[in-house]
């Protein structure tokens, strides 16, 4: 049995983690500074390489077909990365030369103390407006608005606005079985049977971060491609 796993804590900070961003106040960049578009706080890998107990060293035929399986695996877990909350509006009247990550062009004042995350995933109603599910609480206590757009002809100065939400994380399982079927010494075949996302575990798309779409804002309603994918192959070896 070989095994290994291996645990990261990280933070990554900065004020324009793409150097083709065109920030939103060509004359003012201090409210930029956050956690980095690639910033992902936590990962957990885990590997492991078994291999079967029955039969070994059996040299019968049920030994030379039961015996000397290998069973593989890779596990993988990390949370999201920062996303954050605006709209490609020129609610200042200067125009837009371009937009930030995610289609900001001009960031939404935030109205809260601090991201209270639900982390509910949508239903499937087919009417994601009348789904009460949210990744992150949109209103406070009485039903207002916690985000609203800057007032017009202002930029929005206010500090920490940038990278503020974190979508979901990511969860992934892969599994292999694996048989050597020896012709020679040094020649043989190795049968290889491999499951991607063993487990089809969904793994949620990003959280919809534009205010103006109420019906979805602060929401998840997809998933992301991965799916569950099987794969068999035969391998010669010399």
């Amino acid at each position: 049995l070989l095994f290994g796993m291996a645990y990261t804590y990280s933070k990554s900070m900065d004020d324009g983690s793409n150097q083709r961003d065109i920030i939103p106040d060509t004359y003012y960049a201090g409210n930029l500074w956050g956690p980095s578009e690639f910033d992902v706080r936590h990962v957990f890998i885990a590997n492991f390489l078994y291999e079967l107990p029955f039969f070994k060293g059996s040299s019968n035929i049920l030994g030379k077909a039961l015996g000397g399986w290998q069973v593989s695996g890779i596990i993988q877990k990390q949370t999201g990365t920062p996303t954050s909350v605006g709209k490609g509006t020129d609610y200042v009247g200067v125009g837009l030369d371009g937009s930030l990550a995610g289609g900001v062009g001009q960031y939404w004042v935030y109205n809260g103390s601090g991201i209270n995350y639900a982390k509910n995933i949508i239903t499937n109603t087919g009417n994601p407006g009348a789904d009460s599910n949210y990744w992150f609480t949109t209103t406070d206590s009485s039903g207002k608005l916690l985000f609203s757009q800057p007032t017009a002809g202002t930029f929005n100065h206010q500090q920490g606005i940038r990278d503020l939400i974190y979508n979901p994380g990511f969860n992934n399982v892969n599994l292999g079985l694996f048989k050597k079927f020896a012709i020679t010494e040094r020649t043989g075949l190795q049968f290889r049977a491999e499951a991607f996302d063993a487990f089809n575990h969904p793994n949620w798309g990003g959280v919809n971060t534009d205010p103006t779409n109420l019906n979805t804002f602060g929401k998840v309603t997809g998933k992301s491609g991965d799916v569950r994918n099987l794969q068999l192959s035969l391998r010669l070896y010399f």
